[in-house]
């Protein structure tokens, strides 16, 4: 079992004449505290003004090789981020303008898919009846998210070192606040997450339930909410202490009464626990046991991301005595679930379906 993962292409990128990321680091540190300016820092061979001194934000922006390599980390160390759709812009500015056009689909009826899109099986010079689809606008907004990494006089000593702690850092809480906007932003201020969207399908717990619990009955009620075609690309996410509830179900009925989990190695070496024969990943950001959120299905190639390349800035003051110095590294990114809501099935029981399905209160 495999998961398709976004990949970034570094191949062709300029450095801007520096030799590491530390370099560049070190170029950047000497320009905001000691007064010298690096001359590639300014006689960039990139367009777009990449390495000038951003005057509304502040800072640089990195060589495109070392911001590929920024973002390849973060989107590595992340667990959600890199199955969603992703797309980079060229700068900060650009998201805020951009307007994709998108179909507004409610219902997978005749005369309804596509946003009116449909097709017919017609006899030859038959006249074949006019069809207008329906479109909406998905709109994104430039939400700066701000890391800040504080680094030692010692470490500027030594470029590798450097450069080994800061994407060290920024990879990882980085990934995190990725992670956590994706399945639980509010929208105000940074993505709208899947828990908050209109689209979410919140599936009823079963009556007399045990507060705390998960029941096979209770994924047997969120799987058939997920639409079929997103089915062969859904991931379980859940919190770490779903995990025991998961394990206890082939003590709770046969295989024919129950959902088919096997942890992981169990099957062929299976990297991930299968729920449904789908992957189950665990994340620290996934809500509490027993409320909506500790365990999602989802089809993350759904949910649209969008960043744009990263700037970066550094403080002489901060830290000062502790002789510590802080670099603050700036990303724009916006991101919110490609469906508007939960559509009506071309046969079935009349139940909506989404690509997002969570557990009701238990």
């Amino acid at each position: 079992m495999t998961l398709h993962k976004h990949r970034f292409d570094q191949a062709g990128l300029s450095d801007g004449g520096f030799g590491s990321l530390g370099e560049f680091l070190l170029a950047v540190r000497q320009a905001e505290t000691a007064g010298g300016f690096d001359a590639r820092l300014k006689a960039s061979p990139v367009t777009r003004g990449a390495y000038d001194v951003d005057p509304t934000a502040g800072g640089f922006l990195l060589p495109e090789l070392f911001s590929a390599g920024i973002i390849a980390s973060i989107y590595e160390a992340a667990v959600l981020a890199p199955l969603t759709d992703v797309t980079e812009v060229a700068d900060q500015i650009q998201i805020g303008s951009l307007s994709e056009p998108a179909f507004d689909e409610t219902s997978r009826q005749d005369g309804s898919r596509w946003g009116g899109t449909l097709g017919y099986w017609v006899a030859d010079s038959a006249t074949v009846p006019t069809t207008r689809p329906r479109f909406r606008k998905n709109e994104f907004s430039g939400h700066k998210m701000a890391l800040l990494a504080y680094v030692t006089s010692e470490l500027f000593s030594d470029a590798a070192m450097l450069e080994a702690h800061f994407e060290r850092a920024m990879s990882a809480e980085g990934s995190f606040k990725l992670d956590a906007a994706i399945l639980s932003g509010t929208g105000a201020g940074l993505p709208l997450g899947i828990l908050n969207s209109s689209c979410l399908i919140t599936a009823p717990a079963r009556a007399g339930q045990v507060p705390g619990t998960i029941l096979p009955e209770n994924v047997e009620a969120m799987w058939k909410r997920l639409p079929a075609p997103c089915r062969r690309r859904a991931v379980w996410i859940v919190n770490e202490d779903v995990e025991e509830q998961l394990a206890g179900f082939s003590a709770q009925g046969t295989a024919a009464s129950s959902p088919v989990y096997f942890p992981m190695g169990a099957v062929g070496g299976n990297p991930w626990p299968l729920l449904k024969g789908r992957p189950v990943l665990t994340i620290e950001q996934a809500s509490v046991l027993g409320t909506p959120g500790d365990i999602v299905l989802a089809d993350l190639a759904s949910y649209r991301l969008v960043h744009s390349a990263p700037r970066f800035a550094i403080s002489a003051d901060v830290a000062f005595l502790t002789d510590e110095q802080a670099f603050r590294f700036t990303l724009r990114v916006d991101g919110k679930p490609s469906w508007t809501t939960a559509i009506t099935p071309f046969n079935g029981s009349g139940l909506t379906r989404s690509p997002f399905v969570a557990l009701a209160k238990r």
